[in-house]
């Protein structure tokens, strides 16, 4: 009876080991019928596993139930289906998302939308063609994770092709053609090499446009045509060319260079008499002299900045930066006169020193002598300055004086006169006044007395 028993175990366990099934998924591309591995799957509602890479997954159930498969992957769309209990091999084909694709197209040189340009977009196994509406775009309905080849075609446009790749997410681009008749001009200066903007190209002496700041001027052509091109610009000379331009012409280089603009030099002195023969440098180059007027003419000077020096024995020498501009004109330096230490001493006839006497130089002030009697200011070189001192007291004095170059310790003594005390001369004057008119007085009288007496003694 236990051995009965044992048997009928036995055949149980068998019979239960018999009943489980392994189904195996192999998950594929619906299009292209390529594996698709890291697909997710679901049993039941329960996430299960992930195809490898060879876009399987192996189930083992009991064999009991249908099993509710459900499969997921970025870029396509879910399957889901109720499998059969029995089913061992499960092929499942997943379909591709349906994504957009968007195209907007640009004139390269104006940033216009570019309208009615013919756009195709190709796959492996579909050709899809629209044109661009007024905005420049064209929309496409793509799959997910396809590869495309777009051409685009416009009139009066270079064609351009792309590749795309679509991954899971809608996309959109946005192109620039060059338009078939865009000529395009640079403009640098012959010199510096530097991009020349606002400069004028004429096209047959019709205004095509001017240089943007970076030297360019981009504008239509006809091609296969012979063109006068000439290009301006202020403060360089015209540039002048005949060219035809042909299909495979796409940019015409120009340098520029400099129109000679010149200048005039006037020199003075502090005076305002004109100056000659003085020496006039020109960023550290002699240039030549200044004619009897004062002038001195710098014909070949082009546009730009320059360190003018003059130069003359006995004056300051003067430096300065001119810009020379697209008109010559006229720039003035006024050269003082090198000047000397010249020492004033101041005394009177008795040669005693005189402090606080004011001194002045050609009829300007220059101070008070101190109390050595003494005033040190400075003086040009070799003119005759008047030197004048005053102080009450006493009269007035003036000397001349020339220091000539190379004199360091040139000085100059004046005397001056005391004036006359007119007050003490005014009482003395007086004085004498009254004695005469006392003497006069006391004549009268002694003439009266002596009258009388001799009257009285010829009675």
């Amino acid at each position: 009876m236990r051995f009965l028993f044992a048997i009928l175990l036995i055949v149980l366990l068998c019979s239960s080991a018999q009943a489980t099934t392994t189904l195996l998924i192999t998950v594929q591309d619906s299009i292209d019928n390529t594996t698709l591995s890291h697909a997710t799957v679901f049993v039941n509602n329960a996430n299960y596993a992930r195809t490898n890479s060879l876009g399987q997954v192996y189930l083992t159930h009991t064999g009991q139930d249908d099993q509710v498969i459900k499969i997921t992957k970025t870029g396509y769309n879910d399957w889901s289906q109720t499998v059969s209990k029995n089913t061992t091999v499960l092929l499942v084909n997943l379909s591709r998302q349906t994504l957009t694709f968007t195209v907007n197209l640009f004139d390269s040189d104006t940033l216009n939308p570019i309208t009615g340009a013919n756009v195709t977009l190709t796959s492996e196994n579909l050709s899809q063609t629209k044109l661009t509406d007024s905005s420049g775009s064209a929309t496409f309905a793509v799959t997910a994770t396809t590869i495309y080849t777009l051409n685009i075609n416009a009139a009066n446009y270079e064609s351009r092709s792309s590749t795309i790749e679509m991954g899971t997410e809608n996309q959109e681009v946005q192109y620039k053609l060059l338009s078939g008749n865009s000529f395009s001009f640079v403009v640098k200066d012959k010199d510096s090499g530097k991009a020349l903007s606002d400069a004028e190209v004429r096209l047959n002496a019709i205004l095509a446009g001017k240089t943007d700041e970076r030297g360019i001027l981009i504008t239509p052509v006809t091609r296969g045509k012979t063109y006068t091109i000439e290009i301006k610009r202020d403060g360089y000379q015209t540039y002048t060319e005949s060219r035809t331009i042909g299909e495979s012409d796409a940019i015409f280089y120009a340098t520029l260079t400099k129109a000679p603009v010149g200048a005039f030099v006037y020199i003075t002195d502090e005076s305002k008499k004109a100056m000659s023969n003085v020496d006039v440098y020109v960023n550290g180059s002699l240039a030549g002299t200044s004619n009897e007027y004062g002038r001195m003419n710098l014909p070949n000077l082009v546009a730009g900045d320059y360190s003018v020096v003059v130069k003359k024995s006995g004056y300051l020498t003067q430096t300065r930066t001119v810009s020379v501009s697209s008109q010559s004109q006229d720039y003035t330096f006024v050269m003082p006169y090198e000047s000397a230490a010249l020492t004033i001493f101041v005394q009177d006839s008795d040669k005693k020193v005189l402090s606080n006497v004011s001194l002045a130089v050609d009829g300007t002030v220059v101070g008070l002598t101190d109390d050595n009697g003494q005033l040190i200011t400075q003086v040009p070189f070799g003119v005759d300055v008047n030197i004048s001192a005053t102080k009450d007291g006493y009269s007035p004095a003036s000397v001349k004086k020339i220091v000539g170059q190379g004199n360091a310790t040139a000085t100059v003594t004046i005397i001056l006169e005391k004036n006359l005390d007119w007050g003490l001369f005014s009482m003395i004057a007086i004085g004498a006044i009254a004695i005469i008119v006392l003497f006069v007085i006391i004549r009268i009288l002694g003439r009266g007395q002596h009258h009388v007496m001799r009257r009285k003694n010829e009675i």
